[in-house]
């Protein structure tokens, strides 16, 4: 979940373990591709975000982020719906253990992140950092998902 995207955990994996399961690892593919997309960012840009767990800097990439938490279903009343984060927590991680930490993440950020934003391109940018923040702090593995393009 570091993101996002991390960019999260969110947005944050990219080569990695089969630890996600496939229908997550499709969804975030095609999410991601589908925002890079339509905000004209290169996917391999977002990629590269992605592989060094960095936040986006520029407004396109962070328009991509707050659309990956709209079309990931992440997004209700113009705020993070942090219930229906923790709600894929298990489809991201293969053991109780890694869930229960992103489950301790996503209830950190939950309480952290509350803001709400009409600006899609400001609404995922707080959630991802503090996602990535304390995933780092828990040392909990980012899940990876593999872009054929990449």
């Amino acid at each position: 979940m570091n993101a996002a995207l991390c960019l999260t955990t969110l947005l944050a994996a990219v080569c990695l373990s089969g630890a996600a399961t496939p229908e997550y690892k499709a969804k975030v593919i095609t999410s991601v591709t589908a925002c890079a997309k339509e905000y004209n960012v290169e996917l391999k840009d977002i990629i590269e975000i992605m592989k060094q767990s960095k936040l986006p800097e520029t407004k396109e990439q962070k328009c991509v982020v707050g659309c990956f938490f709209e079309k990931m279903d992440y997004v209700t009343d113009h705020k993070v719906d942090w219930e229906k984060v923790k709600a894929l927590n298990p489809q991201k991680y293969d053991t109780p253990e890694l869930v229960e930490k992103i489950n301790q993440v996503t209830d950190t950020c939950s309480k952290v992140v509350t803001e709400k934003s009409t600006d899609i391109c400001e609404l995922g940018v707080p959630a991802v950092k503090c996602l990535k923040e304390e995933s780092e702090k828990v040392q909990l593995p980012k899940p990876e998902v593999k872009f054929d393009s990449a």
